[in-house]
């Protein structure tokens, strides 16, 4: 029986890792598909609405969710008005994001 080479025992293992390189970039790509296919504008709203009637169902919190969440809109809207400058856009929604959190905790008292 002829002696295993040094050589030949790194190509075994180099051609093994080669193949699990492979599986995993396949594994990586599927993974990418999917969390890609679930970030589409539909899944995100249909999210989104779920959850606020999950909060919004409850009869006591509703005014106060309505209450902030128009609050914070209204205020949002006397900020940026009709600009289309993306720096007020962006201080437009972190002051309606601010305005939206003061009213909720304000109203939940």
């Amino acid at each position: 029986m002829k002696a295993l080479k040094q050589t030949d025992i790194l190509d075994a293992k180099i051609g093994t890792l080669k193949i699990k390189r492979a599986k995993e970039f396949i594994e990586l790509k599927e993974q990418y598909f999917t969390v890609h296919n679930s970030f589409t504008v539909s899944n995100i709203v249909n999210q989104g609405i779920s959850e606020f009637y999950k909060t919004a169902t409850n009869k006591d919190n509703l005014f106060s969710n309505i209450t902030s969440v128009l609050g914070g809109y209204l205020t949002k809207r006397m900020v940026v008005g009709e600009s289309k400058n993306p720096f007020k856009q962006i201080l437009g929604y972190g002051v309606q994001f601010a305005v939206t959190k003061i009213l909720s905790k304000i109203s939940n008292k």
